[in-house]
């Protein structure tokens, strides 16, 4: 049997891992547009700072991964379309590759609106390996001292609080009403953004638009306007980074008989390519997983889900199917936390049709958990942490040798007892779909959550 894998993330990985444990002998084909080998996509801060090792930033070994898994691994090879009926897929060069069976597991590309002026120099996304390091160079090089960040999703406010660590003046711009707006409704949103600027004087521009990047070859300035005002004005800036999401890549199937996820209402596209619980799309010999797949939630309902986890999940579950077993995906929940580290943020599972919800505070750690039919549907946290603490072995320091002089008072290396908090309530209370009942409600509202998530500590709490 012949396997094609399109794309080299977190879920072909992981497929790549679990057909190799069923199927030693069958060819299979890795083939990525990039020329890296699999890497964390969600370490890009990361690069950007530094601070993340080799081994840490390609989890999986590198060069070695595709060794040790028999894997014929084609950098590079931008895969355009599939062929389903004659069962090939089609590069961006013209080669056409055949298959048995395939895995589209190609991910989402960053979505950049066209905004006048987006394609002078200086103006970048930061989705890719090859994005970060660009954008640490120019750092270095002390091209950049302003910035501006378009959109105050997870991976805009990571940016803008590891450039203004950096020594960079940062500026971001959003057009709904708070930072991080589909991970934290309006309350905790406010409590979050407000604590970020307080924090790290970064300028948060909310309820503003981008009208266009001007500049001679190179960005100089961005031009934004409040919301529903013809009146704008110009932030001047040395760089752009364009932080509006992602879409996936749903242009691969285009053409053919299979089915992407789709409002039938409004006849448009909501998500990626359609699959089921086998991550099986509607073609059997074609299988979907990552970001560019709507599978199935715990809930039992198609949802677009485009993080890391539930990649990986969906990864292995394909790799499985691909070798022919018949594994069937418990349901992916979108599970999310922040990593910035003047202020910690995160949420899980949905909220919109709660029937319920109920607020903790204790300290700086807020959580909020949203119920319905008496089970956790959702959940939220905002935590402050604190003990500011200068990392000494921070490489990137050493190169701007004297150039930041307040990272003590600015750079915060505990990150909060939210995250944790957090991890609990995803894994109790979501993806084991475990139902909320009296005294483990009673443990998350006096901050015992922790205790809920080890065996030795889960006695007490139920005398």
């Amino acid at each position: 049997m012949k396997v094609v894998i399109v794309g080299n993330g977190p879920a072909s990985a992981s497929a790549v891992e679990a057909f190799r444990q069923v199927d030693r002998d069958s060819e299979l084909i890795v083939l990525s547009d990039e020329e890296h080998p699999t890497y964390a996509p969600n370490c890009m801060e990361n690069v950007i700072r530094d601070d993340i090792l080799p081994e840490a930033l390609f989890y999986k070994g590198g060069e070695r991964f595709y060794e040790t898994h028999r894997v014929d691994f084609r950098p590079k090879k931008e895969v355009v379309r599939i062929d389903n009926k004659r069962k090939v897929v089609i590069t961006k060069d013209g080669e056409e590759i055949s298959y048995d069976r395939c895995l589209l597991s190609a991910g989402a590309y960053a979505f950049v609106p066209p905004i006048d002026g987006v394609e002078l120099k200086g103006v970048t996304t930061a989705k890719t390996l090859d994005d970060a390091r660009q954008i640490r160079e120019w750092i270095t090089s002390g091209r950049v001292k302003r910035a501006v960040i378009v959109g105050a999703g997870p991976i805009g406010i990571e940016d803008a609080e590891t450039l203004h660590h950096l020594g960079v003046d940062v500026s971001v711009v959003e057009i709904f009403d708070r930072v991080l707006p589909r991970m934290l409704d309006q309350e905790m949103g406010k409590i979050y953004g407000e604590t970020l600027q307080r924090e790290t004087g970064i300028k948060v521009y909310l309820e503003h638009q981008v009208v266009a990047f001007h500049g001679n070859e190179w960005v100089e300035a961005v031009e934004i306007k409040p919301r529903g005002s013809d009146k704008g004005f110009f932030i001047e800036t040395d760089m752009v980074i364009v932080s509006t999401g992602v879409r996936p890549r749903t242009y691969l199937v285009e053409g053919t008989d299979i089915e992407i996820h789709m409002d039938k209402k409004l006849n448009r596209p909501i998500g990626g390519i359609l699959v089921n619980e086998h991550q099986q799309t509607s073609d059997p010999d074609v299988f979907a997983a990552g970001d560019i797949a709507s599978g199935i939630d715990v809930w039992g309902n198609h949802r677009w889900i485009a993080l890391f986890p539930p990649a990986q999940q969906a990864g292995y579950v394909a790799g499985f199917n691909l070798a022919g077993k018949n594994v069937k995906n418990p349901g992916l929940v979108d599970y999310n936390a922040v990593k910035t580290r003047s202020v910690t943020a995160g949420s899980g599972g949905l909220f919109e049709d709660a029937e319920e919800e109920f607020f903790v505070e204790s300290g700086n750690y807020l959580i909020k958990v949203f119920l319905l039919e008496g089970r956790v549907r959702g959940y939220q946290f905002v935590g402050v942490p604190k003990n500011p603490k200068l990392n000494p072995q921070n490489r990137i320091l050493k190169v701007l040798n004297g150039k930041i002089r307040s990272w003590e008072e600015k750079v915060l290396a505990d990150r909060g007892f939210g995250l944790e908090a957090s991890g609990v309530i995803f894994h109790c209370f979501l993806k084991l779909h475990r139902e909320l009942k009296e005294h483990t409600r009673d443990a998350i509202e006096n901050m015992l959550i922790r205790a809920l998530a080890n065996p030795a500590l889960d006695q007490p709490l139920y005398l």
